[in-house]
C-alpha cells in the first residue's frame, strides 16, 4: 500500500535531533517499509542513508523525498540504484560502460549505490546530473561538485571516470545524523504503518503476573 509522503508534511521551524548511525539505520528501515516498499529495497534503502550520513549529506530530506516518489515509478534512485548494483559484475555495467538514467528524482541517493559498484569494481567512477559531478573512488569518501541534492527529474549519467588522477575526499570525522523534528515525525509515522496496535489480548499479557520478591 502507498502512502502519501508529501501528505505528511513537517516544520522546520522545530529544533533539529541528532541521531546515531544505527538509529538513522533502524528508522529508515521501518519507514520505507512503512511506505509499503519491499522489506529488500528498506534494507538496501536504509543502508544507503547511513552511507550519506556518514558522507556528510542530508539523508533525511533525500529519503523522505524517495519515498515520495510512486512505489512502480521507472525514476526512482532506491530502485535504479539496486539494479545497478544487481549487474555490477556484467560487462555492460556502469563500470565497464557510461550509463545513462533519464528522468530521475533525487540523483543523489543514488550515490551509495554507485559507491558500492565502485567498491566492488575496483574502479573510479563518476556521476553526473545538472552540472552537479560526484567522482566515487573505492573506498573513499565522494568528490563532489554542484549541487548534488537536487530533486529532479534529470538525467544522470553513470560510468567509468578516465582521468589519470583525482584528488582524494576524506571522509568526515564525524556523521551527519541531523534530521528536523518534522522529518523525524514523518519518517515515525511511517514506520508505525507497520506497527501492530496493542490489544486487550496483547495488554493482558504484558508486565509481571506475579511478586518476584524472594
Amino acid at each position: 500500500m502507498m502512502h502519501d509522503v508529501s501528505a505528511m508534511g513537517h516544520a522546520r521551524t522545530a529544533p533539529a535531533l541528532h541521531l546515531s548511525l544505527s538509529e538513522i539505520g533502524a528508522l529508515s528501515l521501518r519507514a520505507i517499509r512503512g511506505a509499503g516498499r519491499s522489506w529488500g529495497e528498506a534494507e538496501e534503502g536504509a543502508e544507503a542513508a547511513c552511507w550519506l550520513a556518514r558522507a556528510g549529506l542530508d539523508w533525511a530530506t533525500a529519503l523522505i523525498g524517495v519515498l515520495s516518489i510512486p512505489i512502480n515509478s521507472p525514476h526512482c534512485p532506491l530502485r535504479a540504484g539496486m539494479a545497478i548494483t544487481d549487474f555490477s559484475d556484467l560487462p555492460e555495467s556502469a563500470s565497464h560502460c557510461e550509463q545513462i538514467l533519464p528522468d530521475l528524482h533525487h540523483p543523489g541517493f543514488l550515490l551509495p549505490f554507485a559507491a558500492r559498484t565502485a567498491a566492488r569494481s575496483g574502479q573510479t567512477l563518476r556521476l553526473t546530473s545538472d552540472g552537479a559531478t560526484a567522482i566515487l573512488v573505492p573506498g573513499e569518501a565522494p568528490a563532489l561538485t554542484g549541487d548534488i541534492n537536487a530533486t529532479g527529474p534529470l538525467t544522470v549519467r553513470l560510468g567509468p571516470h578516465r582521468a589519470t588522477e583525482t584528488a582524494r575526499s576524506c571522509w568526515p570525522r564525524a556523521h551527519s545524523g541531523t534530521i528536523d523534528s518534522g522529518q523525524y515525525a514523518t519518517l515515525t509515522a511511517l514506520m508505525l504503518c507497520i506497527t501492530v496496535p496493542s490489544s486487550a489480548e496483547s495488554l493482558a499479557g504484558a508486565g509481571a503476573r506475579g511478586s518476584d520478591n524472594d
